[in-house]
């Protein structure tokens, strides 16, 4: 009787992996493995593991030219991230993909979609004449040589689904053992690379609910209440004038895109030059700029930086409030205060709602004095102690008392030639 040989396979199709192949691909990935197990206690970057992961491959004979990871992500600006590896060019890329990828025809007319989707590996041998250009990514990777193309899914613990696609030059493509290898080291791979990406997914929504410096400060372990340093620091807060009144007027959808509007003007400021952003609280935003460790503990330098800031922000807001008002929508005015003084910086709150904020009586100085904007009609004030830090030429508001302070206390604008170009 003679034995039937096995069907060649579709060039859109693997070949069925017996259980002896998925041995001898396990054998073939031991290396791949072993370097993947060195580096599980190492914090590098993605591209790194990326890279050496393909390179690691390519060394068992696996032969890779190109290879793209698409990762899904939890964050406020990008829908995903790309990481793209070519041979040739020595090293990974990685590539920001913002909301709305995910309607663009780049990614419907792509493999990597019907992965995402729940769809099972999708290989094209693209040197074969039968196989279907059916993505525009198999049309221009052939034009360029490469003779096989394979895409598969990579799956987290939380059910995310990933995508790795892997392109070969080599004659004959991949080999059903090229094949059983990559898939016994992908496993490793994708928990390395899960634990990175959710450390980096932490970093991300921490920096952007807390703020760089205080979420960095949370993930290494500052999390208990009571845990406050003190700190010299520049404070910052201001708000919309009559934000009642536009909030009344205004339906709710137009309120938010305002306050978008006019917080991305005051916060691209502010971090441009060296400050962080602690809290939104309705209209009204709490930064510092820390001087010992942004200024090198000089509260000089870190008066002009905030001044520098302030300056832009008034700036960067009556620019967009004419803009805002030329497409007919509501214009808006605002305030800022600074202040500058020791503050307890650190974890407040209840034992299981904690907030990583600072308090002290300099935070309640430069809220109420934020209050006086609107009052002396100037969209800038600030205190005496931060006038005489600053050095610049300043304008005294008088003397004026505030709830909380025994004394009435001196509040400063900048002087009328300064005063010019940051009109309210």
């Amino acid at each position: 009787m003679i034995a039937q040989l096995p069907a060649t396979p579709a060039a859109t199709e693997d070949s069925d992996l017996t259980a002896a192949l998925r041995a001898r691909g396990r054998t073939q990935a031991q290396p791949v493995t072993d370097w993947l197990l060195a580096m599980r206690l190492r914090q590098n970057r993605i591209t790194l593991l990326f890279d050496g992961f393909l390179r690691q491959l390519t060394a068992v004979g696996v032969p890779v030219d190109r290879s793209t990871l698409h990762l899904p992500q939890l964050h406020p600006q990008l829908r995903a991230r790309t990481v793209l590896w070519e041979a040739e060019a020595g090293g990974a890329m990685e590539i920001p993909r913002a909301h709305g990828i995910e309607q663009s025809e780049l990614f419907l007319k792509s493999p990597v979609r019907l992965i995402f989707e729940g769809e099972p590996a999708i290989r094209r041998r693209l040197a074969r004449a039968d196989c279907p250009l059916d993505f525009p990514i198999t049309e221009e990777i052939r034009a360029l040589g490469y003779t096989d193309y394979t895409a598969r899914p990579l799956p987290f613990s939380t059910r995310q689904i990933n995508t790795l696609t892997l392109a070969s030059k080599h004659e004959g493509g991949f080999s059903d053992l090229d094949i059983a290898t990559v898939e016994s080291a992908m496993p490793l791979f994708g928990l390395l690379l899960e634990l990175r990406n959710a450390y980096r997914t932490s970093q991300t929504l921490m920096r952007t609910y807390v703020g760089t410096r205080s979420g960095d400060r949370v993930l290494t372990g500052t999390i208990k209440r009571g845990d406050v340093e003190r700190i010299n620091a520049v404070l910052w807060t201001c708000d919309l004038r009559d934000f009642t009144t536009l909030s009344t007027a205004l339906p709710m959808e137009a309120v938010i895109e305002l306050l978008d509007d006019y917080f991305e003007a005051m916060a691209r400021a502010i971090t441009a030059h060296g400050g962080e952003i602690l809290k939104f609280i309705g209209d009204a935003i709490l930064a510092i700029f820390p001087i010992e460790e942004k200024h090198a503990g000089d509260p000089c330098r870190a008066c002009a930086a905030s001044m520098t800031a302030a300056r832009d922000a008034l700036q960067n807001a009556q620019r967009l409030s004419a803009e805002r008002e030329a497409a007919g929508k509501a214009p808006f005015r605002c305030g800022i205060a600074l202040h500058v003084g020791d503050v307890m910086y650190g974890n407040i709150g209840a034992a299981n709602r904690l907030d990583f904020t600072v308090v002290g009586p300099a935070v309640n100085l430069v809220c109420r004095i934020e209050a006086l904007n609107h009052q002396l009609e100037v969209p800038l004030v600030f205190s005496a102690d931060y006038a005489a830090h600053w050095g610049g030429a300043v304008r005294s508001l008088g003397r004026h008392p505030l709830k909380g302070f025994a004394e009435p206390q001196e509040v400063f604008t900048l002087a009328d030639e300064d005063a010019a170009s940051i009109t309210d």
